[in-house]
């Protein structure tokens, strides 16, 4: 049997902007914005996503709008004027009080509290570009998120193995290098990454076995296969299919396309 199923999500940022002078201005509220507009914006997400995936032919892909979510609020603390409020029309939020009222720290915290489930997420700014406690305070209480100055001018291979350490340990050593070689140079200014991990066993698990998979031209290889004759929520749209797998002690459905 193989009733696990391990999914790793990472998402990193790379950005070149001087940090706002006014760390918390507020926005005037953006109009329309509600829950649907924040699916629009995930739907739109994981289009934009799955187009760029290896060029959108054939190829696997995973993401998770809470880490997307996380770390561009974090973008948006440290914005202001026309940036600040195209973020929090995005982000589906009137003002950057109601985007820290509704930040992901509870679900984080719920998250972090269930087996073999860890959420982690941190800031790093080139230390030419203070950090105000402000901005720290509130990464850290609304979004359980490190900020730490580093030296990318003149250490940036340093800087890159320290941001791959935290991805490492927050990811049970699952994701040793988010940030390859020569990712970051003296011209970095900000780098943003959040790294969800999880394993979790399935309601119904699968029966592994090796079956008979047959290749195009006529040949048949044995492979590793997974069966279940159990009925499972099943949805067909024009070019891909759905599955929904419902995980043991209600954790949150995964949705395969």
């Amino acid at each position: 049997m193989s009733p696990f199923g391990k999914f790793l999500f990472c998402l990193t940022l790379f950005a070149a902007w001087r940090l706002s002078s006014t760390l918390f201005a507020e926005a005037p509220p953006a109009p329309g914005v509600d829950s649907a507009s924040r699916n629009a914006s995930c739907v739109a997400l994981a289009r934009e996503a799955g187009v760029r995936a290896e060029g959108g032919t054939g190829s696997n892909f995973v993401m998770s709008p809470l880490s997307i979510h996380a770390a561009l609020a974090k973008v948006a603390a440290g914005a202001r004027g026309d940036t600040l409020n195209e973020l929090l029309r995005f982000l589906g939020s009137a003002s950057l009080n109601e985007l820290h009222r509704a930040a992901a720290t509870k679900l984080v915290g719920r998250l972090n509290g269930i087996a073999q489930t860890s959420f982690a997420s941190g800031v790093w700014v080139d230390r030419m570009l203070a950090l105000k406690p402000e901005f720290t305070a509130i990464a850290a209480s609304r979004y359980n998120a490190t900020a730490e100055s580093v030296d990318f001018v003149s250490e940036a291979e340093h800087a890159r193995q320290r941001v791959n350490a935290f991805v490492a340990d927050a990811t049970n050593k699952q994701i040793l290098e988010v940030l390859p070689p020569g990712s970051v140079d003296s011209r970095t200014a900000v780098v943003l990454a959040n790294a969800l991990y999880f394993k979790g066993a399935w309601t119904q698990p699968f029966d592994v076995s090796t079956a008979p998979f047959h290749i195009p031209g006529g040949t048949t290889v044995r492979v590793p296969s997974m069966t279940t004759s159990e009925s499972q929520h099943i949805a067909v749209y024009p070019g891909f299919r759905a599955l929904k797998l419902p995980y043991k002690n209600d954790v949150q459905q995964q949705a395969e396309f």
